[in-house]
């Protein structure tokens, strides 16, 4: 009987888990988390269903006689490893969702040990990452003489679905972020207006401004594919305001920590100020109906030249979709056993991996338009729109 780990059991994890159970009735599954009251939520899924409760940042993780164990305990932009060396450690494989550079780089320096152990992991398969990753994927295959590749996306969520993903949203605005400009990496501040590009996403987004954002798609991608001489990420919170917000407090230095502020005896990064006084904001606020839009959208280029452009736009929090690449990618990875080594989700193969998120977001209704050209009404057509790529001041 195979065995799958589930670790962390926020909005996304359990979304995850649920599909997978839906999708492997024969598995046996355990869910991690540092809190049991999740544990015990994941346990009502079924009798193949167990719990450990663990803090997997600061205890010990046995994966043994696990098959393959799906990481969703963030923010992954603290770097830890701890997971993946478990993984390593049990000849487990490992999949995660970070989206964080941070989170990647850490990933891809345990890649020859995971050769040497005969462990494959995969980082960053979510939404995106993830089905951005094998979107790009399908795009550069298709262009043989595409030479960049450019991903965006916009995202609009009244509740922020828990304390790791509003600071994870916070880390990626106003971080400085790598771009891979004419086959040189540049650093381009984070949500600065002068790194903007318009582009057309599905109804009802429309045209939506994204600036650079610290998503690690154009790492992963411009080391699966050497001949890329561009790639880029950029991002967009809604509504535009929130855009504003974002750029201004970029400007104003709160995602650096070279310059920490003590408060009473207290020393203090600005991130983590601005993510406290948030989150406390948001607790004291009376229960209102969520509302959300995720999208996604990738370009592949000749130059500044469009070549062809796919979106998805689902109508619910980012965790759904990121649950669904998060299920994707374990299954997949189950049926094709990826190469040992650590890699970006793009190495699990868009073959299988975009018609299978396709076919589980259908049955999760979620997605509803599937692959889609925005510039047109026919899916799966593609008409340029506007591309916008490199690093700017």
């Amino acid at each position: 009987m195979v065995r799958i780990a589930v670790v962390g059991l926020g909005q996304m994890g359990l979304s995850a888990l649920r599909i997978l159970h839906a999708q492997r009735p024969d598995a046996e599954f355990v869910a991690v988390d540092r809190s049991a009251h999740a544990v015990e939520v994941a346990s009502r899924l079924g009798d193949n269903v167990g719990g450990w409760v663990t803090d997997v940042a600061t205890e010990p993780l046995d994966l043994a006689e696990i098959d393959i164990v799906l990481n969703l305990a963030g923010p992954f932009f603290a770097g830890s490893d701890a997971v993946a060396r478990a993984a390593l450690r049990a000849g487990s494989t490992y999949v995660d969702i970070g989206d964080d550079v941070e989170a990647t780089e850490t990933i891809l320096a345990l890649d020859g040990q995971a050769r040497r152990a005969g462990v494959a992991l995969v980082t960053g398969a979510g939404l995106s990452p993830g089905v951005s990753n094998w979107m790009a994927a399908r795009l550069l295959d298709h262009h043989p003489d595409a030479d960049g590749v450019q991903i965006a996306w916009a995202t609009h969520e009244s509740d922020p679905g828990g304390l790791a993903p509003l600071r994870h949203m916070l880390h990626m605005a106003v971080n400085p972020c790598p771009v891979f400009v004419d086959g040189v990496w540049r650093q381009s501040p984070g949500f600065v207006p002068s790194t903007g590009a318009t582009f057309q996403f599905p109804q009802p987004l429309g045209e939506v401004e994204a600036f650079d954002t610290a998503h690690p798609e154009p790492i992963t991608l411009a080391r699966h594919y050497p001949r890329l001489r561009n790639a880029g990420c950029k991002g967009a919170l809604l509504p535009q305001w929130a855009n504003s917000a974002f750029s201004t407090l970029g400007r104003i230095g709160f995602g650096y920590s070279d310059v920490p502020v003590e408060v009473n005896g207290v020393t203090i990064e600005p991130a983590e100020f601005l993510w406290r006084l948030m989150w406390a904001r948001y607790n004291r606020k009376e229960a209102r109906e969520r509302t959300a839009t995720t999208s996604v959208l990738v370009q592949a280029l000749q130059g500044q030249h469009v070549l062809e452009t796919l979106a998805i736009i689902d109508d619910a929090v980012m965790a759904r979709g990121t649950g669904l690449g998060a299920a994707v990618a374990v299954l997949a990875a189950l049926d094709l056993r990826p190469e040992s080594g650590a890699w970006g989700a793009e190495a699990l193969p868009w073959q299988t991996t975009l018609p299978l998120f396709v076919k589980l977001a259908e049955e999760n209704h979620g997605f509803p338009a599937g692959l889609v050209d925005p510039a047109s009404s026919n899916p799966d057509a593609a008409r340029p729109t506007k591309a916008a790529t490199g690093a700017q001041s």
